[in-house]
Formats: C-alpha cells, structure tokens, sequence
C-alpha cells in the first residue's frame, strides 16, 4: 500500500469518527432466518457458531414467527381503519387539530414493520441454564431480529416529530416529553398524565404528569408511546389506545421515510432526571396527631396505599392519643382509637377507679369521593368519632391537589372542626335543622348520631405539605378550623394562633416521627409505625420443585403408590394420599399439606404425577378431601400439563398452569373392594396434642389502661371414626394484671348477664376451656352438618348442630346452627350456673365480586342473651393471606338496655402463621378487639365452622 493511500485511508477514518461524533449512527439491524420445530437453545447455538451473534444487545432481541405475519397485518388494517374512521368523525364536527393528530398516527402506524413475537425477552445465557427459557419453537419459519447497542430509543404517538431519538441516560419519562414538547409542541388531545414504556420484556405505564409522576427510565431500544387522553376519545374508539399498544409488542423496526433515508436520529437536552427530583422521592402521605392520613390537626383528602397498617401515638398537650389505622379498601380509611385525658380522672369515686384517668374511645372513617386528575383535586368525606362519646365528633369534606413536591389541602369542617364559625353553613339552605348542633350523645353512647352530620357551625380549613429533596423530611403549615372552645379536656385550651407548623421524618421505612409546634403556644409530637398487609411476605424454605422427566413407570402396574404418596407429601403439597385408577385416569384423594395457595399444591402434585405415571395416563384427577369425604375434585388434562412445564407452549410461561386446572364436583369414591383402588389403606387414628401460646388484652377499664393475660393452652384430640371427633383444651395462666381489678361483677344489667362476668371467669390460673365430641357428616353433593356437645366455650356447655349448602366456587353459601347451652360456673371446672338458653342463627355468606376479596356473613336468629337479631360481618383478604374484619349486632335490645356503647361491636385481624415461620403452613392466628362488650348481640363462641372446613369449594382464607 502507498504512502498516499496510507493518509487517505487516516483522513477518511478521521472523518468518519467526526461525523459520528456530530450525527449519530443508528445501530445496523440484522435478520437471521431459521427454521423450526427447535428449541430457542439450538437454534442460537447454530448461529453463534456461525459468527452471526457477535455483540449482540439482547434486550432489544426480538425473534417473530414469520409464517404468521397475516395475523399481525390484521391487527394493523383494523387499527388503521378505525384512525381513518376518528379522523373522518373529528372533521365532520370541525376538530381540525385533533383529526391531524390522528391522522400523523395513521402515518407513523403505516412505517412500523411488525412480526408476530410470542416471546418476549430472550438470551442465550439464559436459555442454556434454565428450560423456562428455552423455549420449543413449533413448526414454522422464524427470524431472529438482533442488533448491536444502539445509541436510540423509539418516541411514537401524539408527538410533532416521531421517530428515533438519541438516547441519553438518566431520563426519566416526564423529562423526555418534557423535552420533546420544548423542541415541538405535543398533539392535540394527548394523554397528560401517562405515557406507556415499551420494550422487548414488558409493557409499564409510567405517570409524567405535573401532580403525579415516577422515576421510570428508558434503556436503549426501548419504545416511548403517549397516546390519546381517554376521556377525548368517543365512546365507540375507547379501546383504540390497548390495541395500538398490543401492536407495538410485535414491533420489529421503523420503516418510515425518515428511517429509510438514514435521517439523522432527534435530538433533545440531555440533562438527566436530579437524584432528589420530587418524582424520584416517596410521596405516600403521613399521618397526623388523630392517627389519620393529614397534615397535624387537620385531615386531607390523600389515601395511604391498600393494606397499609399504621400505629400512631400522639402527645397533644390535653390529650394523649393511641390509634390503629388501616386502609382497609383503595378508597376508604378506617381509625379506631383511645384517647387519654391527664387532665381528668375516669371517675370520682376511688373504690371504683382510683387514681386512673379517663380514656375515651371512638372511630373514625374517611372515604375517597374521587381521584385526584389532570384538571380535577382529590375529593374525600370524613368522620371523626363515629361512634363513640361525641367528645371529637367532627365531619369534614376535603380537597387535596399537588403541584410537584407540594401538596395543597382545603376542606369544610362540622362539629369540632368548624367551631371558628367563619362561614354559614351551606346546608342550612336545605333545611333549618342544619344551623342547630346537639351537644353530647344520645342513648349510652356508641350510636352512630346520623342525625347529627353536617350540622351547626362550620368553617374552613386547610394546609399544605411540601417534600423537601431530602427523602425523609417532609414540612407542614395548617390553617385550623377548630378554636377549642367544645373541648372537654380538663383544663380551659384557648389558641394564640390558627396557624400549625411541624416536620415529619421518616426514619425508616416503616417508621415516622413528626414535631409540630401549634396553637401559637404548643409543642406537639407523634410516632408512627407502619406495615402494609397486602405487601407482608416471609422468605420460605421449599423443595425444588420435581423437574419434568421421562415417566418412572411404563404401564400402571409397575407404578410405586406409596412412593408416589411420600413423594407428595415431601412437595408440601398433599398429605395422606389414595389412589383410584382406570387405564387412562387416576384419581388421588388427599388432603392439602402446607401451601395456602392451591394452585401451587396442584402445580407440584401434577409434576410428581406427571414424573411416576406412565404416558397411558391422559388425565389426573387431584380430589381435596375434607373430613374425609370428597371436597372438590381439580382435574388436570395430563399431555396439556407436560407440554405447558416442557416449555412447548408458545406465548405461555412454564409457571403458567393455573389455567390448567378444571375444578368440578367429585365423583363418590369407589367401593372399599373395588379393583379401582392403588393404595386404600385403613384409617389408623391417634391422639394429638400440643401446646400453644395467648396473649389476651383489653384496653380502657376503670383501674388501668392495659389489661392482660399471657398463658397457654395445651390441647389434644383424637378420631374415632372417619366421622367422630374428640377434641379437649385447658387453658394455664401464665401472667395477668388482674390482681388490680376493684370489682368483679359486670355492674347492673337488665339482660342476662352472658359475657359481663367475664373478670369472675380470669381469676382462674387453670381452667377447662373447651372439652367437646363431634359428629360429622356430608349430607349430599353440596350439603354438609355436624353435631356437637360438650363444654363449647369458656363460659357456655351444651349441645348443637349445623347444616351448611355450598356449591363449588359459587359466592353464596347458606347455612344454619342451633344450640341448647347452659352457662358455666366461673371455677373453671366442670360445673354450671342456673341459665339456660337456645340460641341458633341462619346465615348467608356472600364472598363480593364487586368489591374485591370482601366477604360479607349475615346471620339472623337468638343471641345468648334471648335478644334477637343480625349480627353483620365484612372480613377483606389482602394480598399477603392477612384477613381484617369487623362485626356488629343488631339486636331487639335498646340502647338504654344495652347499657354503655348501645351495641356489640368490635374488630378482628387473622393472620397466616407462615408470615412469622420460614415454612409453608395453612394454619392461622388471630386477634380480637371488641371495645366494650355487654350482653346483648352475643354469639356463642364455636370453636368450628363448617365454612371454615369447606373453605377450598369457593376459597377466601386459603389462596
């Protein structure tokens, strides 16, 4: 090579790095063809060997099936139509800008080359360790569409300039558009509040809004589609914005002219997202002085996510106040609390109280009205002591909107929280009762006083919350309705000032300190601990599941049934199997091991199944036993099941068997001499027993706060039959503060006195709680009954039965109990009491379709006490397995014959035992709290129910 040759070859070299420098280069796409049946693995080994895979960027990889581009073109030729028909619909009403809009999509949609992708993300790391992604490629023809990094992303929707952009890193969502409409403004009718990332793996809506936005960023050759804002969009095209995006998942490049002519990529500022940028900061709402989602005094319209739990403990100069709150629905806030009062004593008789001071407990609700929106604040109605003695009564209707990092809050206050009177009440305009406010309460207290809403006084207040760019430290200023002037704290309280200041820290993420200094003259603090229910979890200790193989046994005869049954129970996923058998169908009954998810018990029974039954078999029949009997029978068609965990399911994961699973009535078992039966041994029955902890506790009593017990009961049964049951528990005192009780009694009662004697009942250090026999029997194909007798409950002996009708994943259930019982003497022996009483109900149960994971129980009939009635029960299922619910009884007893708190009420939280053990368990433990509890609207304590035991026909606690 000449000299010259040599510097024109440098200065061409030279050249080209300063262009590239200047222009950026768009990463040279590549196809590689190939056909199928293959596996992915194999198929990208070929090419590697072939030197077609170096410096591959397998994020962006994409491999379509050529032989099903029909499908696709479909997809396009209707999504165009449907633009040319919205383009027409907005000229013919003289919408010019927005027909434009749609008809530029039209255009960008028309340069976009799809391929049928039934695959998302693929590697060939990946597919060479783990068969859930190496996929089977059936027949057909493929290619592998695969390019080095680029150096762009994809911008596509209602934007001016569409096409690639250079990538810059750091960006988030709301900075790209953001960019882009600084350069050339958006389209009309875009969406401003989210745009959808689109990549190879997934599809995730990002908010980018002025009020609402996150931290999503794009990675090289991701896509970037803002769409239509919903509600610009006729009824008739609502669904055009999904079916644009279900286009872009078989996206394979841009073919417009621009990309064709090699055009220069768009450029935008590069300046990345701040590190403290407010949309890079948690903004989930904190928790005022009253235990609820606010500011300090004042509530706002925010929610805290679904499941959150928060404990507060407020020092509020008069009052010291302890709240549990919890979110219990995406629009409803639920508080109950206790309030102290240092300044006043809980009686002035010290025979009765002491020196103790009084405690006041109440309940508060908020409920969402609607979101906040792009045009629109969040909206909430609230109120404060719901129930209670009416010393915090207050109603409020508030609005919240943010602005970035500031959240701006103005509401309208009732009751204590209008009581600066600075404006008419507006719903004196409706009737002449609203400008008038009762004081006190009516009955014996914890009535709800509906009559008393919205009324008397009112006046405006407000605040506002700003999120400084340290995560932790939010600041607080408030504007107070409330001038004290009702207050009951002891002492006079009169505020220098409307105006409240304060911080909130967030330690940890589950820990939050505020200090507010109000009223002018107040120093203030609060502490909140927080969980969230739906987000609880435990790492578990699990065998790897069985991998799929080649069947253990060639024909039924040389299958191991008691392998197979150890092999079962070993997965955690069914205990006691038999099995029945024809030619081409086995049917296991067995009952659930440890998983309170079923599907995942049926997944790992199918694959043990699947791994020892011979080929012949088509299909497993996975029969729940309850009580012995037939429950619900899952039937899993066995050559679909092989197939889906082999990975030979095109657009189907290997985890995804759920859909698998047909659930339908079980057939009646074969005779006990049938040739159908594999292993069908006797019943051997023995005792159990064990030992298991309590800790009981009651807060607001006369001489203290904080009643407890801690003990423990030690508990054995035993079957006699396949139908009768034993079952015995005594109770052993461990610690109390009972030694502080003044009295023993329940105090005057026109009712019989069913649960007021309970301080006699404690004094015992052991006690026999419960010693019963129980009859059980499956009536027919949805019908089920028991009959019991024996000592059922700490303070009631007797005998009972009950009868249940519950079809299979039905939402009803009905039933009906019926009991003789006779009150126990308070020794905690044998004995019994002069009382005597039938008490039954007829229940319904309706698990809520419209309201998710709710179950509503209604039972109608005679309480212990012989007052008659419905006690309601809504119970909701988080995420985690936790169930919170509450209960209350409605009953032909007055308020004044109740006595203090008008009715039964009261809470329960039943927790999963696996949250707390490292093992998979379907056991529970609860927790009760009932504020006061008399003795009209009360239930016998049962220790089972049959909805209980046929939880798996149409399941609430175990999924």
């Amino acid at each position: 090579m000449s000299q010259s040759m040599k510097n024109t070859l440098l200065i061409f070299s030279a050249l080209t790095l300063l262009l590239m420098s200047i222009v950026p280069v768009k990463a040279e796409t590549r196809k590689i063809a190939f056909e199928g049946p293959v596996r992915l693995q194999q198929a990208l080994s070929d090419m590697q060997e072939q030197g077609l895979l170096e410096n591959v960027y397998w994020p962006a990889a994409r491999l379509v099936k050529t032989d099903q581009q029909n499908d696709v073109s479909l997809q396009k030729r209707e999504v165009l139509a449907q633009l040319a028909e919205l383009e027409r619909y907005w000229q013919s009403r003289r919408e010019t800008s927005k027909a434009e809009a749609a008809a530029m999509l039209s255009g960008q949609i028309r340069g976009w080359q799809l391929g049928k992708q039934l695959w998302g993300k693929i590697s060939i790391e990946q597919a060479r360790q783990r068969l859930a992604d190496n996929p089977l490629l059936p027949e057909g023809n493929y290619e592998l569409v695969v390019s080095e990094r680029p150096n762009s992303i994809y911008i596509f929707g209602l934007v001016s300039k569409p096409g690639s952009y250079q990538f810059h890193s750091g960006k988030t969502v709301g900075n790209w558009l953001d960019s882009i409409d600084e350069q050339a403004p958006l389209l009309d009718v875009y969406n401003k509040e989210t745009a959808v990332k689109v990549s190879v793996a997934e599809q995730k809506e990002s908010n980018w809004s002025y009020y609402k936005q996150d931290d999503t960023e794009l990675l090289p050759g991701d896509i970037l589609w803002l769409g239509f804002e919903k509600n610009q969009l006729p009824p008739k095209f609502k669904n055009l914005n999904r079916k644009v995006r279900d286009l872009l998942t078989h996206f394979v490049t841009d073919e417009s002219v621009r990309a064709k002519t090699n055009a220069p990529l768009h450029k935008v500022r590069s300046a990345p997202t701040s590190k403290r940028h407010w949309s890079r900061l948690d903004l989930e709402p904190s928790y005022n002085n009253y235990g609820s989602v606010g500011l300090m005094q004042n509530p706002t319209a925010r929610m805290a996510k679904e499941g959150e739990l928060a404990i507060t403990y407020s020092d509020m100069e008069e009052y010291r106040r302890y709240t549990v709150n919890l979110q219990l629905l995406p629009w409803l806030e639920t508080t109950a609390f206790y309030t102290r009062f240092p300044n006043r004593l809980y009686s002035e008789f010290p025979g009765f109280s002491g020196d103790n001071i009084l405690t006041d407990k109440g309940f508060d609700v908020k409920a969402r009205l609607w979101k906040e929106s792009y045009w629109l604040p969040e909206v909430s109605v609230g109120f404060r002591d719901l129930a209670g003695t009416g010393l915090f009564d207050a109603e409020y209707i508030v609005g919240s909107k943010r602005f970035g990092p500031v959240d701006i809050s103005v509401g309208l206050g009732f009751g204590r929280l209008g009581t600066y009177d600075d404006i008419t009440n507006p719903f004196c305009e409706l009737a002449d009762d609203y400008c008038r406010r009762e004081s006190g309460f009516s009955g014996r207290g914890g009535q709800v006083e509906y009559d008393q809403w919205f009324t008397g006084t009112a006046s405006f207040f407000g605040g506002i919350e700003y999120q400084t760019p340290w995560e932790s430290l939010s600041l607080k200023a408030e504007y107070e309705g409330n001038d004290y002037s009702d207050d009951q704290a002891g002492v006079p309280i009169k505020p220098d000032s409307r105006w409240n200041f304060g911080a909130n820290y967030q330690v940890t993420d589950y820990f939050d300190v505020q200090l507010s200094y109000e009223r002018g003259d107040t120093l203030m603090f609060n502490f909140s601990l927080r969980t969230n229910f739906n987000e609880l979890n435990q790492v578990k200790t699990m065998p790897d599941k069985t991998p799929p193989q080649k069947p253990k046994a060639d024909k039924l005869s040389d299958v191991s049934w008691t392998a197979l049954r150890s092999e079962l129970r070993k997965q955690g996923a069914f205990s006691g199997a038999r099995f029945a058998a024809t030619d081409d169908e086995v049917t296991m009954y067995a009952y659930h091991h440890r998983f309170r998810n079923s599907n995942e018990a049926y997944d790992r029974a199918a694959r043990v199944l699947s791994a020892e039954l011979p080929d012949s078999v088509k299909t497993y029949n996975i029969v729940d036993q309850v009580l012995f009997e037939p429950n619900v029978n899952t039937q899993v068609q066995a050559e679909d099941f092989k197939r889906r965990i082999l990975n030979e399911d095109p657009g189907k994961t290997v985890d995804e068997t759920a859909e698998l699973f047909t659930r339908v009535y079980p057939e009646e078992k074969p005779d006990k001499n049938s040739e159908e039966w594999k292993l069908n041994p006797d019943y051997r029955f023995g005792n159990s027993y064990g030992l298991k902890p309590f800790f009981q506790q009651d807060f607001g009593s006369p001489e203290n706060f904080h009643t407890y017990q801690l003990g423990v009961y030690a508990f054995g049964k035993r079957w006699l039959t396949e139908n009768l049951e034993v079952f015995a528990e005594a109770g052993i005192n461990l610690a109390n503060n009972y030694d502080e009780f003044n009295f023993l009694g329940g105090g005057p009662s026109q009712l019989p006195e069913v649960r007021t004697q309970v301080r006699r009942y404690v004094q015992n250090n052991v006690w026999l709680d419960s010693a019963q026999v129980t009859y059980h029997k499956r009536l027919g194909q949805d019908w089920f009954a028991m009959a019991y007798a024996g000592y059922l409950e700490r303070m009631f002996g007797g005998a009972g039965g009950e009868v249940l009708y519950r079809p299979i994943d039905s939402p009803w259930a009905f039933g009906a109990h019926v009991n003789r019982v006779r009150q126990r003497n308070f020794t905690g022996g044998s004995g019994f009491l002069d009382y005597e009483v039938t008490t039954g109900f007829v229940s319904a149960y309706y698990q809520m379709p419209w309201l998710s994971d709710t179950l509503l129980q209604l039972d109608f009939g005679q309480f212990l006490a012989g007052d008659k009635g419905v006690n309601v029960t809504l119970q909701k299922r988080f995420e985690s397995g936790v169930v919170a619910g509450a209960f209350a009884a409605f009953t032909d007893v007055s308020s004044e014959e109740y006595g203090e708190g008008s009715f039964t009420k009261g809470f329960f939280i039943s927790i999963p035992f696996d949250l707390m053990s490292v093992r998979n368990t379907r056991e529970r433990v609860g927790f009760s709290w009932i504020p006061l509890s008399r003795n009209g609207g009360q239930q016998l304590q049962r220790r089972a129910r049959l909805y209980d035991y046929t939880d798996d026909r149409s399941p609430f606690y175990n999924r």
